[in-house]
């Protein structure tokens, strides 16, 4: 009489995107990213009794700050301690929201403004590397793509309440409930578990031998660039632009860049699970460059529509595409100083499109730079062709 082996009945279980760190991680990151979007409102209409040069100040300190600020937060990230460097942030925004609703004055204002730059910049840098380096290699793309679209959500909605509330309850109140939304985002941050967490560094390198650049961001952070920019360009004139051709509700460009945003993110970063990185990077930016020529000759609300919906397109698609290329290059232990590299495209974007192009518009008109910056995003796949996708380091 013979036995048989009893069968193998275990199977080959794939790594769950959705634990429990995760999902913390994502209602973290949306509720911070609310009260970012709030503060978008709720900052210049606090400062409406300043002079405009001091709005425009106060306003933009907070991009200067992040854009400073950011590389250090990569050495730091790799350094070890990642989700203390959230809580960190997220106190220090916290702090920055009561201190917007203290009103101090302007230049209080402007302090508070700055940390809240620089700590912006801990959180959402600290918590990016944390996922990145978390998410199962399968499922890269649509798990950075649904934890970025958690953040685009807030874009929809948080402004119209903050103005709401702040009707009913003024201002300083306002700011108030905004730190309660932060401080409820480091409970949650607070209890991410960080999994795949650098060694934490005793005897640390001297501070010229620290990667302050990542070699495996810096040209993805370049062709990222390459649509930031003009998006600066982009919201700094638009209302200009608006007057100029009689077009009464500029709001719609915005409304249907965001929402095509948070409807993109997530399928862009599961084709990106899939397709190679060119099929998804090429398109995104091509549609970019639509959209601003577009937006160059529109006459029509309806123009306005398209262009803001190819625009958001271009910029959620190329943003989640290349985040999911540069942590997949990078090894665990640089991560943090690659999300640093590769964000700081962001700030740097939004302060250059705001500044630098502001010449363009002085010497011709909004119309015609956002022409001459079309090509940017051309320039842009250029880069990922001949360099980005041909180099893994």
């Amino acid at each position: 009489m013979t036995t048989s082996a009893p069968a193998d009945t275990t199977r080959e279980t794939k790594p769950s995107l959705w634990t429990r760190s995760y999902i913390l991680a994502v209602i973290a990151s949306h509720l911070y990213f609310f009260t970012y979007h709030a503060s978008i409102v709720e900052v210049p209409a606090s400062l409406t009794d300043q002079p405009p040069w001091i709005i425009g100040l106060v306003v933009g300190a907070m991009g200067m700050a992040g854009m400073i600020f950011r590389p250090l937060v990569g050495v730091w990230l790799d350094g070890g301690n990642r989700v203390r460097l959230a809580r960190l942030g997220a106190i220090g925004t916290t702090i920055a929201f009561i201190g917007y609703g203290l009103d101090l004055g302007p230049w209080a204002m402007l302090a508070f403004r700055l940390l809240h730059g620089m700590t912006m910049a801990m959180f959402t840098t600290a918590l990016l590397a944390v996922v990145g380096a978390s998410v199962p290699p399968a499922s890269r793309g649509a798990g950075i793509g649904l934890y970025q679209t958690a953040g685009a959500v807030g874009q929809l909605y948080a402004a119209p309440i903050a103005i709401a509330v702040a009707v009913v309850a003024g201002m300083n109140i306002t700011f108030l409930l905004t730190a309660g939304v932060v401080f409820v985002s480091l409970v949650t941050a607070s209890m991410v578990r960080d999994t795949h967490a650098p060694a934490v560094v005793t005897t640390p390198l001297p501070w010229r031998q620290r990667a302050w650049v990542s070699k495996t961001a810096f040209l993805p952070a370049l062709v990222f660039l390459c649509v930031t920019a003009p998006w600066g360009a982009v919201t700094t004139f638009l209302i200009e632009f608006a007057d100029e051709r009689a077009l009464t509700n500029v709001g719609l460009f915005y409304t249907m860049v965001a929402a095509t945003q948070v409807l993109s993110r997530a399928s862009v970063g599961w084709l990106a699970d899939r397709l190679t990185p060119a099929l998804t990077v090429i398109p995104a930016l091509m549609a970019a460059t639509t959209s601003l020529l577009l937006l160059s000759v529109t006459r029509t609300e309806t123009m306005l529509l398209v262009a803001g919906l190819l625009f958001g397109l271009g910029l959620a698609s190329t943003q989640t595409s290349m985040v999911a290329l540069v942590v997949s290059r990078t090894a665990p232990a640089g991560l943090g100083s690659a999300m640093a590299t590769y964000t700081i495209a962001w700030d740097v974007g939004l302060v250059l499109g705001g500044t630098l192009f502001g010449f363009v518009v002085n010497a011709t008109s909004p119309a015609t730079t956002f022409a001459i910056i079309s090509l940017m995003p051309i320039a842009g796949a250029a880069l990922f062709l001949l360099r980005v996708a041909r180099d893994p380091a």
